[in-house]
């Protein structure tokens, strides 16, 4: 049998991308029967609401501040966002996406190309179909075969689950001493969340975490590793989304919103007879490629900044009173020309 599309990757973005398919063949091939391991913490922005109605046992809390600190200096950070139940909502994805394809819970062991199409080779069979769309997350088969070119960072993120009352707010850290790049408590529906996402050295310094925050009883523990900085995202045969080609923010490794984003674009491109893949990469770059490259380009400044500047910037945000898009925050500072401040900042680093 060949299929018109083939998923590799049963994840957010391979669930959704699945869903909005109409009147094609497709195959879903997923490694974990359970879904994959707990690898996000499934903090989103309330654009979620655009992409489905979400039923309401998927959130667990919905947040408007953070509470932000650099060692003894805190300041407050207003935004809009969702605290989601992750598993809960990739199995609410899985039931949509059972109505419009199949899905197979298989190893991908190799995947290869003939002159009809690609070639997907498990233990249990060989699927053929006429085009392949990746989204097997950071270590994707599927870009290392056919892209072969890596996204620009890689982060690592592990947090935990302490069964506690939680606060009506975030707390983000960007002490040195426990990351290198930020560490956070979150509230969620009966437990608090402690987790921090680094370069580098991520054991020791969620050591040095827990050690100080001290969580009370930890119940369950997740690992990530973040892509970050979209590299290249289509081939001839087929795209990759989300994880799989670094489609997150390089500001705080989230990256459900833009793989809901990327998937509605290539859901747009393969309903059509003849799906412009290269259109695809295109419309994807339009939209969130940018904002990826300014998070960059701070992430990189801000590591340079002196402890003096440091404590500049988060006095000058408890003085501002911000209020941020969580997807677009670099756009949204500059654009808004409230802050000046902050632009003016940067500018002499």
């Amino acid at each position: 049998m060949m299929y018109d599309i083939a998923i590799i990757g049963g994840g957010i973005a391979g669930l959704y991308f699945a869903s909005l398919l109409k009147d094609k063949k497709v195959l879903l091939i997923e490694e974990h029967k359970n879904l994959g391991p707990r690898r996000c913490s499934g903090i989103v922005s309330n654009r979620i609401n655009n992409f489905f109605e979400l039923p309401k046992t998927i959130i667990e809390k919905e947040v408007n501040k953070a509470i932000i600190s650099y060692k003894n200096l805190t300041g407050i950070i207003n935004f809009d966002s969702i605290v989601l139940d992750k598993e809960r909502l990739e199995w609410f994805l899985l039931r949509e996406a059972k109505k419009c394809v199949e899905i197979k819970f298989e190893k991908v062991n190799k995947i290869f190309e003939d002159y009809y199409g690609v070639i997907i080779s498990t233990k249990n069979e060989d699927y053929r179909t006429k085009y392949l769309v990746g989204c097997d997350g950071p270590n994707s088969l599927v870009r290392r075969i056919f892209i072969k070119e890596e996204p620009k960072k890689f982060y690592f993120g592990k947090f935990c689950y302490s069964k506690e009352k939680s606060k009506d707010y975030f707390q983000i850290f960007f002490d040195p001493k426990y990351s290198d790049l930020f560490s956070w408590i979150a509230p969620r529906k009966g437990k608090v969340e402690y987790g921090l996402i680094s370069e580098k050295k991520l054991s020791y310094y969620y050591e040095n975490f827990l050690h100080d925050k001290k969580p009370k009883y930890i119940t369950d523990e997740g690992f990530g590793v973040i892509p970050t900085g979209m590299c290249k995202c289509s081939f001839d045969k087929g795209i990759l989304i989300g994880n799989s080609c670094g489609q997150t923010k390089p500001l705080t490794g989230g990256g459900i919103i833009y793989s809901l984003i990327a998937a509605k674009i290539a859901a747009k491109e393969f309903n059509k007879d003849k799906p412009n893949l290269k259109n695809y990469e295109k419309e994807c770059k339009k939209i969130f490629g940018k904002e990826i490259k300014y998070q960059l380009w701070l992430r990189k400044i801000y590591s340079k900044l002196s402890d003096k500047k440091k404590e500049k910037l988060v006095k000058l945000i408890s003085n501002s009173k911000l209020k941020i898009d969580m997807d677009f925050p670099v756009t949204d500072i500059l654009r808004n020309h409230k802050m000046k401040v902050l632009r003016s900042l940067f500018s002499k680093v």
